[in-house]
């Protein structure tokens, strides 16, 4: 994917990339949906009109495609009227209600696609039908190759086998031959790390022991498509963290991977495109920067926006405190990931590592929130470059940036390059943040060809900040200093 995807409509741009959507035609679109959209073509991004012909690239090339795909339940108006309308031939109490409706969607192989949207949007639908776990009720789903998939909920297991009957079970449902899964049993065990339940009935596991075992067959059955819903939402941080690293290896590897998350910074570093559906309709698609504001925007002009928007902060916030002790993600080094701005490193420079230093420049996991850290990032050059730059991101728990600098920033430069130079770099700041723990992403720029990223690397470093020395509370996500002064009556009373 990364390509930026164009404003519909445009005269004589042909459509090109990864990623297709269409809107729905036929009923009434929800107003709320205009805002969006016009703020989507603001920003670019690409919205399908009814009637169009939402296909990018080569048909060939999609490993899922949706056509028309809508899911509908019919819903009593009460507990009772299911009952009651048994005794009524003719008559019925329910009414029909379109979970997803009407979508078009074509992803290729290799993509690694986030899907955002408010509870009750379809986002867990839409899956369940990719999945095969649900059956469409108009339109058709077809995936060409083998697809894992992970819900929250623990969907595809049995409660009466066993955990290792489960797994046997899985892999029959995939097309994997006896033999070939048995040979895969240890690994899977291993990852999932759940002991002697490996052997007990699933009803007796808790959420998170579900989570592990469904993750771990998932993650080692060589799956061309990996279906990931809140797959993290249960398990420890250490687990979470396994987890977090194996994604990024199947992501890197080329495996297709369709994410849902309620961390808005985990879609953004993850996935290199997104989707926003709203009601059951798929509104626009992009790059997850883009698609992240159409669904702020989104809960911005909602008729409850502030309970929206007061629900997103609460997920956020949940989100970043269950995963506090945690590694945002594993150390990386560039490519593939999308660096600022979307740009895929080239390559063409290794970040060698990061280290963070206290105030007497000695190597430090932890400091005191207000104090000044050093940090030193040492760099290798893979080709010649005239000039070039370093950048630091701070991340919170919750994958958002808190803090950004680069060399050009503290008026440093790294001048001319030779292939196979090394250079090192100190960025030194203050952390007046609230304490938790934060990862640090580096990057090295270089001006040429209109901005190029030459490497990326996510979570090289971790900083873990602990409360102020003086014991003094913070309340907000960052520390500011602050004066606060009483004034007298005198004060108060004189002009201007």
């Amino acid at each position: 994917m990364g390509r930026r995807l164009q404003p519909a409509g445009v005269p004589g741009e042909r459509l090109q990339g990864d990623l297709a959507v269409r809107q729905p035609a036929g009923r009434a679109r929800d107003p709320l949906l205009h805002v969006v959209l016009r703020g989507a073509l603001r920003r670019g991004v690409r919205v399908f009109q009814p009637g169009q012909v939402g296909v990018r690239g080569q048909a060939m090339s999609s490993v899922v495609s949706l056509q028309g795909v809508g899911k509908r339940y019919k819903v009593s108006s009460s507990r009772s009227s299911w009952f009651k309308d048994i005794f009524r031939p003719g008559k019925t109490s329910t009414h029909e209600f379109w979970a997803v409706e009407d979508i078009d969607l074509e992803i290729e192989r290799g993509a690694t696609l986030g899907i955002l949207g408010r509870n009750g949007a379809g986002k867990s639908t839409l899956l369940r039908m990719i999945s095969g776990v649900s059956q469409p009720t108009t339109g058709t789903v077809e995936v060409r190759g083998r697809l894992a998939a992970i819900f929250s909920t623990g969907a595809g297991f049995n409660p009466e086998f066993t955990g290792r009957e489960n797994v046997m079970l899985n892999g029959l449902i995939l097309g994997i031959e006896r033999d070939e899964m048995l040979a895969r049993m240890g690994d899977i065990e291993a990852f999932a790390d759940i002991g002697e339940f490996m052997d007990q009935p699933i009803k007796t596991y808790s959420s998170g022991m579900r989570s592990r075992l469904g993750f771990a067959v998932a993650v080692n059955v060589e799956a061309e498509v990996l279906v990931l819903d809140e797959a993290l939402s249960a398990g420890d941080a250490a687990f979470k963290k396994k987890a977090l690293q194996r994604m990024y290896d199947l992501r890197d590897s080329g495996t297709t991977v369709l994410f849902v998350s309620h961390s808005l910074g985990m879609v953004q570093r993850f996935c290199t495109e997104a989707i926003l559906l709203h009601k059951g309709h798929l509104v626009t698609s992009g790059e997850p920067e883009e698609v992240v504001n159409s669904y702020r925007e989104l809960l911005e002009n909602s008729e409850d926006g502030k309970k929206a928007r007061q629900d997103e902060k609460e997920r956020q916030l949940e989100y970043a405190v269950d995963h506090e002790d945690e590694d945002d993600t594993p150390f990386r080094n560039g490519p593939p990931a999308p660096a600022a701005g979307g740009k895929v490193p080239t390559g063409e420079a290794t970040v060698l590592g990061a280290e963070i230093l206290d105030g007497d420049g000695n190597p430090a996991r932890a400091v005191a929130s207000g104090s000044e850290v050093t940090v030193r990032v040492r760099l290798q050059y893979g080709r010649d470059e005239e000039k070039s730059s370093a950048v630091v991101t701070v991340r919170n728990a919750a994958g958002l940036p808190v803090f950004s600098t680069t060399t050009g920033d503290g008026g440093a430069t790294l001048g001319p390059r030779s292939l196979g130079e090394r250079a090192s770099v100190d960025f030194a700041f203050g952390v007046p943040l609230r304490p938790g723990t934060y990862t640090l992403d580096t990057a090295v720029l270089s001006p040429r060809d209109g901005g190029t990223c030459l490497s990326r690397a996510e979570a090289a470093a971790t900083l873990e900040v602990v409360p102020p020395e003086d014991g003094h509370p913070v309340r907000g996500l960052v520390d500011l200093p602050a004066e606060v002064r009483v004034l007298d009556p005198a004060e108060r009373e004189a002009p201007g």
